[in-house]
């Protein structure tokens, strides 16, 4: 999907520091995502990416308590003048262990995917063709009669997945969800956030596999230790030089393309680096 001119999420100097605790979490956040974006997080382990997915929801400061400072709007509405519930239905998180986001109060995948819906007084009917909509999209069918304790990793993230999903967000904030997955799982919950996003939905998403963002992101905001370090095109973040300092990896594609510059072969007019970049990624997506 194209990218909007809307703000559907508009971060205005917030910082949120959790009890008894001496530096804030997360610091001075100002960036906006737009309607339709692939928007990325990217930072080392502690640099606040979780928090900040938190915030968004709404989690943070009604579920997790602590101190704030400045405001977080989702389609212009501040996040403290609606409920987590309210905001569900705008923005969804999908966890990174798919664990704490079960209800642990059904017997099957079909009861967990109806869970959300029945506490916002979905009619039965309507329930039944979400759930069926939502299994066929999520590729869980053959899993509507099963516990959901009984699934693997991949299968479980894929119900947690479809939890949030069939409330029907515009918004969904995925705080690393593949990162406990075999590449196999990983693939398959990627390839369907990158389905959701083609077809409108705006994502924000946490990842350590810094490859597959520089592929799709539209834009990444780059975070240590709780503090923005920008907010820019991947083509821009992870050209920075002080990548390794922050430890973050540099995707192969443009660790290539800087070796290429180091040696010249770029300098030409006739090289566009952009293009070389795309030329990469085709490569890249062919062995897939």
């Amino acid at each position: 999907m194209k990218v909007s001119s809307k703000d559907v999420i508009s971060v205005n100097n917030f910082s949120f520091s959790y009890p008894q605790t001496k530096k804030p979490a997360i610091s001075s956040m100002n960036f906006t995502v737009k309607e339709g974006e692939f928007f990325c997080i990217v930072g080392a382990n502690g640099a606040g990416k979780s928090t900040l997915c938190d915030s968004l929801v709404g989690l943070i400061p009604q579920y997790f308590l602590g101190t704030t400072k400045g405001q977080v709007l989702v389609n212009g509405q501040e996040t403290t003048k609606q409920t987590v519930a309210e905001l569900s239905l705008e923005i969804g998180l999908v966890f990174q262990n798919p664990f704490n986001q079960l209800s642990y109060t059904t017997s099957t995948v079909a009861e967990e995917l109806a869970y959300g819906l029945g506490n916002h007084g979905i009619p039965r009917s309507e329930m039944l063709d979400r759930v069926a909509a939502v299994a066929k999209k999520m590729r869980i069918e053959s899993l509507l009669d099963r516990d959901p304790l009984t699934l693997s990793g991949g299968q479980i993230q894929r119900v947690a997945f479809g939890s949030t999903y069939i409330l029907n967000p515009s918004i969904l904030v995925l705080d690393e969800c593949t990162t406990q997955l075999d590449p196999i799982g990983s693939e398959e919950i990627f390839t369907i956030i990158k389905q959701l996003n083609d077809e409108g939905v705006t994502v924000v998403m946490t990842d350590t596999e810094t490859e597959r963002l520089s592929m799709y992101a539209d834009r990444i905001l780059l975070l240590d230790n709780g503090l923005q370090m920008g907010v820019d095109k991947p083509q821009a973040i992870f050209a920075r030089e002080d990548l390794e300092k922050l430890n973050i990896s540099t995707p192969l594609n443009y660790q290539l393309t800087q070796e290429l510059t180091k040696i010249g072969i770029l300098d030409s007019p006739e090289f566009n680096q952009d293009i070389i970049l795309e030329k990469i990624k085709e490569v890249e997506n062919g062995y897939r």
